[in-house]
């Protein structure tokens, strides 16, 4: 049951090997219920006194704690030949409650909120592999005027940039990988362009980032154009469909896409002290045509430094940047599968190796959902232990497996544990359903452990 946590951890080097022994326990611990307290979780008190004991302990940070996790996920990464690093802000509140005397049903909240940024490795069919790098921080009291003038290292948004140099380390490491960072329209700044072109080309790692300001660019008439402008004049080359999937803002539907591509210059990067010297980016504007009267068209302006000179470049941007869009899930799992709003711990500091934990601990079911769905024909027990599989595949077929089954197999088995019907029309299991019928299985295992230690001391029961 501990395997993919050994494998996860091996890399740690804390000061005690102790410490690493008791990661290890509390992760084991926390991953038979990640949406259980720390206390439910565990069996007896001595071991919720050994986890905050862990959590308060000065000689452990959360960098140590993910540092294997971070190891493992670069390992991981030799094995493709493109891999995707997606990096988001997400925010989380751990707001407490408090009722005031005298008056009446009134709620008084205090607000204590932190900023998460990770950057997340992706294959380009969605299939998490790890945490590489992440930032946790409060944000500082203050208006967005004050910190106009601050030097763009001193900024919320130079963790933007320190996630394309990581990205451009872990290039370095596997030349034969691809490493394309990828960041949603908050990452759109001049100084990450620079970047990539100031970066040694062995280490320079690529970046496909969505536009949101409409940058003055050199143009080919007498006078400078803007990038909206420019690329709405630009000769389409051509249109494809993309399957958009339900949201709350809008319907499913088969969408048709117009893309307009052409490499531009920005040429007035302007900053306290003088312009930065211009760079040049690759443009794919892809807007949707012939949508539905009730529904708003979709358009996206992506800003890449790789070539893209025809549509079927164009539509490989257009998709790995989609693929951007796992990490959200990855936050939800994080929230709603582990439960880490409701974390009641007494100082920051233990917060923030908490959250560490339990990032990979969400890890670990957003890779077993999405490897389910884009790597369905794999042996499963690339993904889980034997005793893990074996268990499942008895429990819901009733008796006992002749061989490997495949991934998709098993997994929809042990959605099955977790409510999902499997009917015809309900396409794949969920990471809710997988993670409810995995809680179910570890605790099997568990009480299978615990009777076969009885019978091992002699114990009648």
């Amino acid at each position: 049951m501990s395997n993919w946590i050994q494998e996860e951890i091996s890399g740690c080097k804390m000061s005690d090997k102790r410490l690493n022994n008791r990661l290890e326990s509390i992760l084991k611990t926390l991953s038979r219920d990640p949406q259980k307290s720390i206390p439910n979780n565990c069996k007896v008190w001595s071991e919720t006194q050994a986890t905050y004991r862990f959590l308060s302990n000065e000689s452990v940070s959360a960098n140590e704690i993910l540092q294997g996790h971070s190891q493992a996920t670069v390992n991981r990464v030799k094995d493709h030949s493109v891999v995707l690093v997606a990096q988001d802000t997400t925010f989380i509140n751990l707001a407490t409650e408090d009722r005031k005397k005298e008056m009446g049903t009134l709620v008084c909240k205090n607000k204590n909120e932190f900023l998460l940024h990770p950057s997340v490795v992706f294959t380009p069919d969605r299939t998490n592999l790890g945490v590489l790098h992440h930032t946790l921080w409060k944000r500082p009291e203050g208006n967005a005027a004050d910190r106009y003038h601050t030097p763009i290292e001193e900024k919320e948004s130079y963790r933007w940039i320190t996630s394309y140099q990581m990205s451009c380390q872990l290039q370095k490491q596997y030349p034969e990988t691809l490493v394309v960072n990828i960041g949603d329209r908050e990452s759109d700044i001049y100084e990450l362009f620079l970047e990539n072109e100031k970066t040694e080309i062995q280490a320079r790692a690529e970046y496909i980032i969505r536009a949101k300001s409409n940058r003055l660019i050199e143009s080919d008439e007498e006078d400078n154009s803007y990038l909206w402008n420019e690329m709405s004049e630009q000769p389409s080359v051509g249109t494809y469909q993309l399957s958009l999937q339900r949201t709350k803002y809008r319907r499913a539907r088969e969408a048709t896409f117009e893309i307009r591509i052409k490499e531009v210059t920005f040429t007035h990067g302007r900053r306290k002290g003088g312009n930065l010297r211009p760079v040049s980016v690759f443009a794919v504007l892809a807007k949707e045509i012939n949508q539905p009267d009730d529904e708003k068209a979709i358009t996206w302006m992506l800003l890449t430094s790789l070539p893209v000179e025809t549509l079927e470049q164009a539509q490989t941007i257009v998709g790995w940047y989609r693929a951007r869009w796992e990490i959200e899930i990855y936050f939800r799992v994080l929230k709603s599968g582990c439960k880490v709003e409701e974390l009641r711990l007494e100082s920051d500091e233990r917060i923030e190796k908490a959250f560490a934990i339990y990032m990979i601990i969400a890890w670990r079911l957003h890779n077993m959902t999405m490897f389910a769905r884009e790597q369905p024909e794999t042996p499963c027990n690339k993904i889980l232990d034997d005793k893990e599989w074996q268990l499942i595949y008895t429990l819901q077929k009733k008796q006992k497996p002749l061989g490997v089954p495949s991934v998709k197999e098993i997994v929809r088995l042990l959605a099955m544990r977790g409510g999902f019907l499997g009917r015809k029309g309900d396409g794949e299991p969920g990471a809710e359903t997988i993670w409810r019928g995995y809680v179910k299985i570890l605790n099997y295992l568990e009480i299978a452990e615990e009777l076969n230690s009885i019978r091992q001391s002699n114990i009648c029961v």
